[in-house]
């Protein structure tokens, strides 16, 4: 076959047109990797209000109107069209009951109650839209709940259908719809059983991903592991265990062209491994920024990330005063549920010398966090993959993670065995324990207070490569491998 394999990646959020978390990143990233490796890319994603208010983006209507059955009801809708890059497509579903409305899952710490029926309605929508694209897909690549229904609905289609490719981002969130919405989903009732849909008397379209789909990415290899236990699964380990034969971990990537501290004109100065000052001078402007000056001479520790029971900040409350009587200061950056939004005030209202909150979502910010600590803390209960800890070792700032999903597979804890000259880039702990948590930080403030040897560690953090061509030879080997199925491939 010498035509290129075409790719269309169906995401709920997409950088830098939405985003809530990092699967926005990687659906932002991937397909320009994909590109890179030979393939087409193109995207599609719904029409939320906050995309269509953007001034940075002009969209095109190529006339295209539809109705998708649901519940007994047409439906109508239309397609809009931008590029992400020159050649690279990005799809709009438009509909402005279902998205023209604040929030892409909710508002003001609420789920919208109809996201069943938005999401139902997105995944039809592009199955009914797929003859109208530029190229008609060898590979749908769907991500997350959001997408999940599109794999039995392909299954079912009576058109070619491509190679149904399910990444799980999140195993967390699990798109539960109630037993009285069946009838939405489009699908026979012989897929709402144990071994299809069925989760505890209700549909998780999550499932409906895990069981339909002919191939699963878990977005990191610890992840692949953990989903498949009790511990990890969300309740659908042994539909993971199950299906594990079409499972991979494949890591997730970082776009170096946005995440280099080089380059990076979002930073008070730029640097490299082999020049160093320019960090110290995000550090001290950061500092500024905050009015924690006194604390040039001490560890700063970065926390930036969704405000959410998932990524451990309660651990941080719970060992706060043990951290700042080691010396640290802590800032802290994101958004998210109100009762971790409020944890995260009350910290900075209790030790207003050493510690600081943004509550807010500030892609200038994190940047200047990351480059201007000392440390960066991701203490998470659980992590699909993470990307602020590679962005922290590509800017010289020291992860200290909890040693699970793709924290685990990123960062090498120092332990102080290896050889002379040999350096690890971070700290592990395990327990998910505020106790755990302040040993980690301990030995990394021991080794703030050995310059050298800190300095060393962050070379080694910043030679480490986690670019998204490392990432893209693995998902095209696994399309490939699906093709040769029909024949196809390259």
């Amino acid at each position: 076959m010498t035509n290129k394999i075409q790719v269309l990646i169906v995401s709920p959020e997409i950088k830098p047109l939405a985003q809530t978390g990092g699967l926005a990143e990687v659906a932002g990233s991937l397909p320009r990797a994909l590109t890179r490796q030979g393939l087409g890319a193109a995207l599609i994603m719904p029409a939320y209000q906050s995309v269509l208010n953007q001034r940075a983006f002009s969209f095109t209507d190529p006339g295209l109107a539809f109705t998708v059955r649901q519940a007994g009801e047409e439906i109508p809708g239309s397609l809009l069209r931008t590029e992400l890059a020159p050649g690279l497509p990005v799809y709009l579903v438009r509909c402005d009951r279902f998205f023209d409305r604040p929030g892409l899952y909710g508002h003001q710490g609420l789920e919208h109650p109809d996201n069943p029926e938005r999401f139902a309605f997105f995944c039809k929508a592009v199955l009914e839209l797929l003859p109208a694209l530029d190229h008609y897909p060898d590979v749908l690549l769907g991500n997350d709940w959001q997408t999940g229904l599109l794999m039995p609905l392909l299954k079912l289609a009576d058109r070619p259908r491509p190679k149904r490719v399910f990444i799980i981002h999140n195993q967390g969130y699990l798109g539960l719809a109630p037993a009285a919405k069946w009838n939405l989903l489009g699908l026979p009732e012989a897929f709402n059983t144990l071994d299809g849909l069925e989760y505890f008397g209700q549909a998780s379209l999550l499932k409906a991903g895990i069981v339909y789909s002919q191939a699963m990415v878990t977005v990191s290899p610890t992840y692949a592991r953990e989903v498949q236990s009790p511990e990890g699964g969300q309740g659908l380990d042994g539909a993971m265990r199950h299906h594990s034969g079409k499972l991979t971990g494949i890591l997730n990537g970082v776009d170096y062209g946005i995440w280099n501290p080089a380059t990076d004109k979002l930073i008070t100065a730029n640097y490299s491994p082999k020049n160093l000052k320019g960090k110290r001078k995000c550090k001290k402007a950061l500092l500024a920024e905050f009015g924690l000056e006194a604390l040039e001479d001490r560890p700063v520790a970065g926390l930036v990330g969704r405000l959410a029971a998932q990524k451990g900040l309660n651990l941080v409350a719970e060992a706060a005063e043990d951290l700042f009587r080691l010396g640290l200061g802590l800032i802290i950056l994101g958004s998210g549920e109100p009762f971790h939004e409020e944890l995260a005030r009350s910290l900075a209202s209790r030790y207003p010398d050493c510690c600081r909150v943004f509550v807010g979502y500030n892609d200038v910010l994190a940047h200047r966090i990351i480059a201007g600590a000392d440390l960066l803390l991701v203490p998470s209960m659980y992590e699909p993959c993470g990307l602020v800890q590679m962005y922290g070792l590509k800017y010289g700032t020291v992860p200290v993670v909890r040693a699970v999903g793709g924290l685990n597979d990123t960062v090498r804890d120092n332990v102080g065995q290896n050889p002379p000259g040999v350096w690890d880039t971070g700290f592990k702990f395990s327990q998910f324990q505020a106790k755990a948590l302040v040993l980690a930080v301990r030995r990394a403030v021991e080794l703030y207070r050995r310059p050298d040897d800190f300095t060393a560690m962050i070379r080694a953090g910043m030679a480490e490569d986690f670019s998204w061509d490392n990432s893209a030879r693995r998902y095209r080997g696994l399309f490939e491998n699906l093709l040769k199925e029909d024949g196809r491939g390259l």
